[in-house]
């Protein structure tokens, strides 16, 4: 299971930083929606990273970031995470608290796959906002990934 999700979160790598370097070429003419849904993206990642870890998360899931911190903490989520998933048992469960205080608990396996699924639906509705817009788009589906 681990080398599913240590290929899996590569490829999530692979594609934010793709997206990263297209909104970063066409900056003066991309949304704000595209903005604050990649800001949500990293953001979402980094708390469950800290909550899978047991430590306080630095941001909220829509504090909007700057672009030139995307590269940089995206890099961070993805060190970190394949770090945990190589250290950890994946089959173990966490006890969390969400953002409204309830407390919850899960299988490490499935956050990593909410993780990913996460990042995914965000990337694809900024690829439909970026395609309204008439800018281009990175094409980076899985199977061109392997």
């Amino acid at each position: 299971m681990k080398s599913f999700f240590l290929e899996k979160f590569e490829y999530d790598f692979y594609a934010s930083k793709n997206l990263i370097e297209h909104i970063e070429q066409q900056e003066s003419f991309v949304s704000s929606f595209v903005f604050k849904s990649f800001s949500h993206i990293i953001n979402v990642h980094h708390i469950w990273l800290s909550r899978l870890k047991g430590s306080k998360a630095e941001s909220h899931f829509w504090d909007e970031l700057p672009l030139f911190y995307f590269q940089k903490l995206l890099e961070a989520n993805y060190t970190e995470t394949i770090d945990f998933i190589e250290r950890i048992e994946l089959e173990n469960k966490i006890n969390y608290h969400s953002s409204e205080g309830v407390e919850f608990t899960k299988s490490i396996n499935d956050v990593l796959y909410h993780i990913l699924n996460h990042s995914n639906y965000h990337r694809a509705q900024i690829i439909m906002d970026l395609k309204n817009n008439n800018l281009t788009v990175p094409s980076f589906n899985f199977i061109t990934f392997k």
